[in-house]
C-alpha cells in the first residue's frame, strides 16, 4: 500500500454540487504504516460573498468559521483546482465520507478528479455507525483526549482529524 491521501473541503452548504460549492480544500499525507504524516495542502478559495449569498455565509460561519473577508481574499478556483489536481493526481485518496467530498464535490467541474486519482473506501465506513455519524463524533472514539489538539471548525481541522483516525484504523489493521 502506498501513502494515503486524506481530503477534506468545507462547502457553502450541506446539499453539494450545483446547488454548494467548495471554498476550501485541505490534504494530508498519511505514511503507509500509519505511524505518521504531513499536512499536503490547505486553501480557502476565492467567492465573491455577494454571490454567495446571506445563507451561504451563515453557513460557512457556522459551520467552519470562514468569513465573508477570508473568500475575497483567498485565491482563484482554477488556481486551486490546478494546485490540488497536481497533489493528487496518480495517488490514492480517501476521506470521512468519500462520496460527499469527491462524489459531491470533487469529481465535479472545475475540479474533476475521476480517473485521475484511486478512490479508497470512506474511513467512516471502518467505524461502527453510532460513532460514524459525524467526523467529530468518530474522531472522539477511535482517538480520545483530541491527540490533533483541533477545533474541527475548518476543512484543515476535519483532514487532520480524519487522518487521525485513519492512522489508528491502519495500525489496528481495520484500514
Amino acid at each position: 500500500m502506498d501513502d494515503v491521501y486524506v481530503v477534506e473541503v468545507a462547502a457553502t452548504g450541506p446539499k453539494g454540487f450545483p446547488q454548494d460549492r467548495v471554498v476550501q480544500v485541505s490534504v494530508c499525507r498519511m505514511h503507509r504504516d500509519g505511524t505518521d504524516f504531513d499536512t499536503v495542502y490547505d486553501s480557502l478559495v476565492f467567492a465573491d460573498p455577494m454571490d454567495l449569498g446571506k445563507d451561504s455565509l451563515d453557513y460557512l460561519s457556522d459551520n467552519y468559521g470562514i468569513t465573508a473577508e477570508m473568500l475575497y481574499v483567498s485565491p482563484p478556483e482554477d488556481v486551486v483546482v490546478k494546485e490540488l489536481f497536481d497533489k493528487l493526481q496518480d495517488k490514492e485518496c480517501t476521506s470521512f465520507n468519500v462520496n460527499r467530498t469527491f462524489g459531491q464535490f470533487l469529481c465535479v467541474e472545475p475540479w474533476d478528479l475521476n480517473g485521475e486519482i484511486t478512490f479508497l473506501p470512506s474511513i467512516s465506513g471502518r467505524i461502527p455507525p453510532e460513532y460514524a455519524k459525524d467526523i467529530k463524533t468518530a474522531y472522539d472514539y477511535v482517538t480520545p483526549g483530541n491527540p490533533m489538539s483541533v477545533q474541527g471548525t475548518n476543512s484543515m481541522d476535519q483532514c487532520l482529524m480524519s487522518t487521525s483516525i485513519m492512522m489508528k484504523l491502519r495500525q489496528s489493521g481495520y484500514f
